[in-house]
């Protein structure tokens, strides 16, 4: 009890002390001149996308130009060393921009060539747009000297979501005095409210690469907080119309599948085809529907291979374009919607004493189809929709009496999701989400709160959080909240306090994630950067962590703190550092539900430290030292990781990471009579990853990449766990020698890319996995290794896919 309230008390002197600074930082914020540019329509001759910039359009008269630029890095608020001029004009059909880079070296303009959507070593340009001029989402469209094209989501004010693909053009040219950019962005590209006149949010800004210089057109120093709430205003938009437009993409893959012959499938390969079509409609001048049937989902990355020793679920990234698209309409502080939950793997199996070898079943689950909804109501409420149903799945099995036989391994499921948010004040907002699935066999799930983002006036303060409930069976409703006070603006010190709380019959994990239920937390960080330059510095982040944590019975399962800083330097290298300390007396969740346990060593204290070159060069190292002692026990590592750019349209990366852990005592399973079985546990473990890519041209790219695990385990001094931690050792240890052993996967993929049309793109695709685990060696010999990773009896899959886009 007195720890929890030294851990209130280190809170509010936490919060005193970001109250006590806000008046020596704040008390100069002036009231900002918003800048505005008027945009000139041109019907009907509209320029020619190609950089020159020799259209009679951008200089006619009266075209306004964009000019007084401010540098927001790296000598805030001074006037660019550069000059940047922008115009704006349109049509019925769509918005158009040039950019006037002038460049007193043009011939030191970098133009890395990438794939688009990739950020680069490259000069660049940007266009941000706030349709709605709600100070809160909007578009932003990145154009690099390459040509190479970027855009994505903003929300929240300063949230961004790079996975949004709109179909627009732009094209960049080096002239003699600098370079140039010429941006087409149609209407059906944006979403905005039916009007006779419109005014817009608008923002541009430059990057020149080799000085590290962005300038801002409507500038907003470093030490105030938001995007689009600093926009200047885009005028003279006068007789437009949302697009009621529809989109058709249809697809067809082909592919062909080898692997390891086994009792169903004695040659390993299979082949299969499939089609589908994806939807986009403009339901209303702010509502669209996307909806795919059929989807496919063979282009996706591999995941990176993982080992799990821990209590809780792994966390994987979502990878589906599908599902990617508008994914930040339903973040909020509780993850109750994690689309990898839809059309995961079979979670059923055979109940069938006779079962002998399977025959057939599927790796994942099919999606029959899904669609969405979404859009913003009147300007103030934004909402979402979506719905998906997934197909029965069988696993076709053979009996020991040699008959064929099926049971349902996954039941026929719909998945609901439905998302409103409410702007108010000038940045703001209210929210709500609520989700159920429906599945045979099982008690719907429902999981549904209330969430909030409040800021004052001017942005520096703000309160955001959420409740939430849920239910999954008829018995126990569960509940939860989440609260955090937040400064999120301030010239030097930034921080925030929080807590959450999770009952025990929180249960979100049906649709959504969490790693744990019966929990009550108590968190605080504080942070103190520098932005002006001093000795060797440019920048430097310092911040201080500290999270102490509670089940409902009271134990005390989590009390961590962390100092850690990042140090950028004047030559454009980083250095960091940090050192953690964990001090929780018990685990309730190590013994896998046999009751509370304590550490064998508290507290815990290691280190790591970081170094990482100017990433403009074409070579750049990256190593990240660290070690000590944490919940696995003791140990060291090291990362070391290679990127070389030997030309423009070259790339390569490797990394390696090396990590030894001694002398720990880990949980290693439930015996017989359901008693938790510990060891200690040595492991060493290497991670790697490989990347090339070439781009053939701007929309021909080719890439390999390949993601690498060995790990070895070790387990000594097998115990059984009696209570009160103390361990009985009566356990033969020959019972659990297939625990130790190594460990290896090897995810490789091969992607060819050609975005033939705008929207339409063709992939050939080679994907390669390879897990294993080997229980006669406990030794790390790397030769042995590699030679297993590309050894006979990977799973390979090869495949080609193809897509039109149709703009109706």
């Amino acid at each position: 009890m007195q720890y929890r309230v030294g851990v209130a008390g280190c809170l509010v002197a936490l919060f005193l002390i970001l109250s006590g600074s806000v008046a020596a930082q704040d008390s100069t914020q002036t009231e900002r001149v918003v800048p505005e540019i008027k945009a000139l329509r041109i019907n009907p001759h509209p320029p020619v996308i190609d950089g020159n910039l020799d259209d009679p359009i951008w200089s006619k008269p009266g075209l306004e130009l964009a000019r007084n630029f401010t540098q927001r890095d790296p000598d805030e608020g001074v006037a660019p060393t550069e000059s940047t001029v922008v115009a704006v004009t349109y049509d019925d059909d769509a918005l158009y921009f040039a950019f006037w880079c002038y460049d007193s070296e043009p011939d030191k303009i970098q133009r890395q060539l990438v794939r688009r959507d990739r950020q680069s070593e490259s000069d660049l340009v940007v266009v941000r747009l706030d349709p709605y001029h709600d100070h809160q989402t909007g578009n932003q469209f990145y154009v690099s000297a390459a040509g190479v094209l970027i855009d994505g989501r903003v929300y929240n004010d300063d949230w961004t979501d790079d996975s949004w693909d709109g179909v627009w053009e732009a094209a960049a040219k080096v002239h003699p005095w600098g370079w140039a950019v010429e941006y087409r962005i149609p209407y059906n590209c944006l979403r905005f409210t039916e009007d006779s006149e419109h005014v817009w949010g608008v923002n541009f800004a430059r990057l020149v690469n080799r000085k590290s210089e962005v300038t801002w057109w409507s500038f907003a120093p470093q030490s105030e907080n938001g995007l689009t709430s600093h926009y200047g205003h885009l005028t003279g938009l006068t007789g437009i119309r949302p697009a009621r437009h529809l989109e058709i993409l249809p697809y067809a893959v082909s592919s062909a599948e080898f692997g390891d012959g086994t009792d169903a499938n004695p040659d390993g390969r299979d082949y299969l085809g499939n089609v589908g079509v994806d939807v986009k409609y403009g339901l209303a001048s702010n509502l669209t529907l996307d909806a795919t049937i059929n989807p496919d989902f063979g282009q996706v990355e591999l995941d990176q291979p993982v080992l799990n020793l821990s209590a809780f679920e792994t966390w994987f990234p979502e990878r589906r374009p599908f599902f990617i698209e508008g994914a930040d309409l339903y973040e909020t502080p509780f993850m109750l919607f994690y689309s990898r939950r839809i059309g995961r793997p079979p979670t059923g199996g055979v109940d069938d004493d006779l079962h002998d070898y399977t025959l057939d079943r599927p790796a994942a689950t099919s999606i029959l189809g899904a669609a969405k909804i979404t859009g913003k109501l009147s300007g103030r409420t934004s909402v979402a929709l979506l719905n998906t149903v997934t197909q029965e799945e069988t696993e076709t099995y053979m009996t020991t009496e040699g008959e064929t036989r099926k049971t349902v391994v996954e039941p026929t499921a719909n998945y609901s999701v439905f998302r409103v948010k409410q702007d108010i004040l000038r940045n703001s907002y209210f929210g709500g989400l609520f989700t159920l699935v429906s599945q045979d066999t099982y008690h719907p799930a429902v999981t549904g709160g209330v969430d909030w983002r409040l800021y004052t006036n001017n942005g520096v303060w703000n309160f955001n959080g959420q409740t939430v409930f849920s239910r999954v069976d008829n018995e126990d409703i569960g509940f939860g909240v989440s609260a955090n006070l937040e400064k999120a603006s301030g010239k030097h010190v930034r921080g925030s306090i929080g807590v959450t709380n999770k009952d025990p019959n929180l249960h979100i994990n049906r649709l959504g994630y969490t790693s744990r239920n019966d929990y009550r937390v108590m968190s605080g960080w504080l942070q103190y950067r520098t932005q002006d330059d001093w000795w060797i510095f440019r920048n430097t982040w310092n911040n201080f962590n500290i999270q102490s944590a509670w089940n409902y019975a009271g134990d005390d399962i989590s009390r961590y703190g962390n100092v850690n800083s990042s140090w950028e330097l004047t030559n454009f290298w980083s250095l960091g550092w940090g050192v953690e300390m964990q001090a929780e007396k018990y685990s309730d969740v190590e013994t896998r539900g046999n009751g509370l346990w304590e550490w064998p060593v508290t507290p815990t204290c290691a280190g790591w430290a970081d170094l990482h070159t100017d990433t403009r060069r074409k070579i750049v190292f990256d190593i990240n030292p660290g070690g000590g002692r944490d919940r696995g026990g003791s140990w060291w590592a090291n990362y070391v990781g290679i990127e070389y750019r030997p030309r423009s349209n070259l790339e390569f990366e490797v990394g390696a990471n090396y990590h030894r852990t001694f002398n720990g005592t880990r949980w290693l399973d439930n015996d017989n009579n359901d008693n938790a079985v510990f060891a200690d546990l040595d492991k060493d473990e290497i991670s790697l990853h490989l990347t090339a890519s070439v781009m053939l041209r701007r929309n021909l790219s080719w890439q390999l990449s390949g993601q690498g695990l060995i790990s070895t385990l070790d387990y000594r001094d097998i115990k059984r766990y009696t209570g009160d931690n103390t361990y009985v050792r009566d356990i033969n240890a020959e019972d659990y020698a297939d625990y130790n052993g190594t460990f290896s996967s090897l995810n490789s993929m091969m992607i060819v890319r050609w975005e033939y049309l705008p929207g339409s793109t063709l992939y050939f695709v080679w994907t390669r996995s390879r897990p294993e685990f080997d229980s006669k060696t406990t030794n790390l010999a790397l030769d042995d290794e590699l030679d297993r990773f590309f050894s006979r009896g990977a799973d390979n899959v090869w495949l080609l896919k193809a897509s039109y886009w149709w703009n109706l």
